[in-house]
């Protein structure tokens, strides 16, 4: 039977799924954390790495699809908040000059090293130092005169370590087994008919709002504030089903793991060097600073590494929500550490890139 080339497409993107599917499987079955993220993330990296193919064609699946995700996990960070975490909110202060002061300390780390150990030029240092979003960095770095595929590069290394390394850290040093939705709140009450229609109205109200307020990563953070506007007010009962976070795990680690498509060779090899040796120098900045400032918060240490470590605003939250680490906490350190890289960071780009002897 042969195929029509559209039909290879569906065909090879099911598979795609099921091998995601399988990697998790195995993650749960040895006990890894986030296993539905991690298990398909390692799966279809390994398998796009070995350069193995689906009839006759790499995996495949579409990336367009984590955007379907986001309102979900959206809805299910915004059930962490209540009227309790809201009041703590001001005591947070001693993070967000602390985060400030790591930001600046981190990029210029991180730039150091790509500027003298990778020999990338100041621009694309820079970009590729840069500790916000994934496509802004792209952007600036493209209107700066910065190699693109190389800030492309190191940015996508940079979220998939974070994301398959956080959470085997925190597993090693705890010991503790974590489930596929550990950190889920969970309620004795089944949810109701109303507060279903409310939650899918979050969804919805959050998917307008979001960019049309400007918010960073607007699919999540837009159905995030007002399912948490519902929760605090107490118009929901019940929680969502633990199933929709590991569908959710699903999906964003395919993605994750189908982005090494097409990536190989000396290039590939060098970048993994330094964005691992990158992730050492941020993660022991973080370790630092979450010392530093613990006693001033009433905040786990963890939590507060994980709120640190410049991550995607989409994966750190769903690693907080799965490990059960202060989401609301976690949530709007990520949300103002993309404001401030968006907001300041691209200004000091001009002082450093127009240096003479760029």
């Amino acid at each position: 039977m042969i195929l029509h080339p559209s039909g290879k497409r569906l065909v090879r993107k099911a598979v795609t799924l099921g091998i995601g599917l399988v990697g998790g499987l195995v993650a749960l079955i040895v006990g890894a954390p986030l296993p539905w993220l991690i298990g398909a993330q390692l799966a279809l990296c390994l398998v796009a790495l070995s350069g193995i193919q689906i009839l006759g064609g790499a995996p495949e699946w579409p990336q367009k699809s984590r955007s379907l995700f986001f309102p979900v996990l959206g809805v299910m960070i915004g059930a962490a908040f209540s009227a309790d975490i809201l009041r703590e909110i001001p005591g947070w202060w001693p993070a967000l000059i602390a985060v400030t002061l790591f930001l600046l300390v981190a990029q210029a780390v991180v730039y150091l090293l790509f500027r003298h150990v990778g020999g990338y030029d100041r621009a694309t240092a820079f970009f590729s130092s840069f500790p916000g979003g994934f496509v802004e960095a792209a952007v600036l770095g493209r209107e700066a005169g910065a190699i693109e595929r190389l800030v492309t590069l190191q940015h996508f290394l940079r979220v998939s370590l974070i994301v398959l390394l956080m959470p085997l850290i925190f597993w090693a040093l705890s010991g503790h087994r974590v489930g596929s939705a550990a950190g889920l709140p969970t309620s004795d009450v089944n949810l109701t008919l109303g507060s279903a229609t409310l939650l899918v109205a979050a969804g919805l109200i959050g998917s307008f709002i979001g960019p049309w307020l400007r918010f960073p990563a607007p699919e999540v953070s837009g159905p995030l504030s007002v399912s948490a506007v519902f929760h605090s007010a107490g118009l929901i009962e019940g929680s969502i089903p633990p199933i929709m976070l590991s569908l959710t795990q699903l999906v964003i680690g395919t993605s994750l793991g189908v982005g090494f498509v097409g990536i190989a060779g000396r290039e590939f090899m060098r970048g993994v060097g330094l964005a691992l040796a990158a992730f050492a120098l941020v993660l022991g900045l973080a370790a630092c600073s979450a010392w530093l400032i613990a006693p001033a918060l009433e905040t786990p240490k963890e939590a507060i590494i994980l709120a640190f470590v410049p991550g995607g605003l989409a994966e750190m939250s769903l690693i907080a929500l799965t490990l059960n680490l202060s989401v609301p906490f976690v949530i709007l350190i990520h949300f103002y550490r993309i404001l401030f890289t968006l907001g300041v960071i691209p200004q000091l780009a001009r002082r450093v890139i127009d240096r003479s002897g760029a």
